[in-house]
C-alpha cells in the first residue's frame, strides 16, 4: 500500500505508525452544520488512542475540519471517499458522523464487502445508514428509518459524547443564587450572528450590567464593535477556551438545541434554549417536558424586546432554576464518551476474534 505524503496530511512521526491505523472516521463541519459532529469524533478519537490510531477522512472542500484537525495534531486525509481504499491500509472499523451523506452508502457498501464493522453516530435519527452499530445520544432518538434490520442501537443521553471536562464538572456543587450576574451564551457553530444580535440586544434591554460569556461561531462577527454597539450596559467576553468552566460558573446558559445544550445541562447551569430548525425544536421540547430547560421557541421568531420580561421571571423563580439545574444533571452525566468508547473497543475486539458482538455495551 502506498502512503504518499501527497495523499496523507499527518503530524510528524505518524507515517511510521500507519500500520497501527484501525479506525477511519468520516465527519465534517462548517457554517451550515456547525462544529458538533467534528468535536465529538475528535473527543472519541482521543479516548481510543490507546487501542488504535484513528484517521479522519475529510472532504477536500471541508477547510473548517482540516484546520481544526491540523491544530490538534490529528491524522487525516483529504480525498473523496471512493479513492481512499486504494491508498490506505484497510482499517478494522469505520465511524461515520456527518450530515453530508454524499457517497456514504457506496462507502458503507464497500466496507461491508470487506467485512468491516461500521459505526454511525446520529442526532434524533437523522441520516440513517445501514451501519452495524448506531449511536444516538439525543433525548428524542428515532430508530425507525434505519435500513439494516440487524443494526444494534445505543440510544439516549447516556451515549451523548461530550468533552471529558464535563464528566469532571458534573459532580461539582452548583450554586444557584438569587440573582443572575453572569450569562453564558453558546448558539452553536453555524450562522448564528442574527440570533446573537437578538440575545445581546435583549440582555442589554434588561439593563442589569451583567457579564456575558459568548462562544463565537463561524461568521466573523464576534468583535468589539458587534459586542458594544448600542449595548454599553453589557460586558461581553468572546471565549474560545475553557468553555466548560465558563459555562459552569455562569448563572444562566442560553444555547441552541445542539450539543451546547447538553453541555449546559451537565454543568447544572439553568438553561434557556432556542431552536434553529424543527429537529432542534424537538430536542428542546423534550428537555422542557423533562423539566430541564426553558424553551424560547424558534430563534427566527424570538424578539429581543421579549427577553427582559422572560429573564426577569426566570431570575425571580429561584426554585424553578434550581429544579432545572438538578433535572439537567439527571439527564446528562458527561460519561457518554466512556460508554461509547467501550462499545468501540469491545466491538473491534470481537471482530478481530472473528465475530461481531451482538451486545457490546
Amino acid at each position: 500500500m502506498s502512503k504518499s505524503a501527497k495523499t496523507l496530511t499527518v503530524p510528524s512521526g505518524i507515517l511510521s505508525a500507519m500500520d497501527r491505523i484501525c479506525l477511519w472516521i468520516r465527519t465534517g463541519s462548517g457554517p451550515q452544520i456547525g462544529f458538533g459532529h467534528l468535536r465529538r469524533t475528535m473527543v472519541l478519537a482521543r479516548f481510543l488512542n490507546d487501542c488504535c490510531l484513528p484517521l479522519f477522512l475529510v472532504d477536500p472542500a471541508d477547510s473548517w475540519s482540516r484546520k481544526q484537525l491540523a491544530d490538534q495534531g490529528a491524522a487525516f486525509v483529504c480525498e473523496r471517499l471512493a479513492s481512499v481504499w486504494s491508498h490506505l491500509p484497510e482499517p478494522k472499523a469505520i465511524l461515520l458522523d456527518t450530515r453530508e451523506t454524499e457517497g456514504l452508502f457506496d462507502f458503507v457498501g464497500e466496507a461491508k464487502k470487506r467485512h468491516l464493522t461500521v459505526f454511525s453516530i446520529h442526532d434524533l435519527g437523522l441520516n440513517p445508514l445501514p451501519s452495524d452499530i448506531a449511536i444516538d445520544g439525543s433525548i428524542a432518538p428515532d430508530i425507525s428509518g434505519f435500513p439494516n434490520p440487524r443494526t444494534v442501537f445505543y440510544t439516549g443521553p447516556d451515549y451523548m459524547v461530550l468533552d471529558p471536562v464535563y464528566r469532571l464538572l458534573h459532580p461539582k456543587g452548583k450554586c444557584i443564587g438569587d440573582r443572575m450576574r453572569t450569562v453564558f451564551v453558546n448558539l452553536g457553530g453555524g450562522n448564528s450572528g442574527s440570533f446573537y444580535r437578538k440575545i445581546l440586544d435583549g440582555l442589554a434591554l434588561w439593563n442589569r450590567g451583567i457579564e456575558v460569556l459568548a462562544v463565537a461561531g463561524f461568521s466573523g462577527w464576534e468583535n468589539e464593535s458587534f459586542s458594544r454597539k448600542n449595548r454599553p450596559s453589557l460586558n461581553v467576553q468572546w471565549i474560545s477556551e475553557h468553555i466548560g468552566a465558563h459555562c459552569f460558573r455562569a448563572d444562566l446558559a442560553i444555547t441552541a438545541g445542539g450539543i451546547a445544550a447538553y453541555e449546559a445541562l451537565c454543568t447544572g447551569t439553568p438553561l434557556m434554549a432556542l431552536s434553529y430548525d424543527r429537529y432542534q425544536d424537538a430536542t428542546i421540547r423534550a428537555l422542557a417536558d423533562a423539566g430541564a430547560c426553558a424553551h424560547l421557541g424558534p430563534g427566527e421568531n424570538l424578539s429581543a424586546s421579549d427577553l427582559p420580561g422572560i429573564l426577569e421571571r426566570f431570575e425571580s423563580d429561584h426554585v424553578g432554576r434550581r429544579t432545572f439545574s438538578l433535572n439537567g444533571r439527571k439527564i446528562v452525566d458527561g460519561r457518554g464518551v466512556e460508554r461509547v468508547a467501550g462499545i468501540f473497543r469491545k466491538s473491534m475486539g470481537a471482530r478481530a476474534n472473528g465475530s461481531l458482538m451482538e451486545d457490546a455495551g
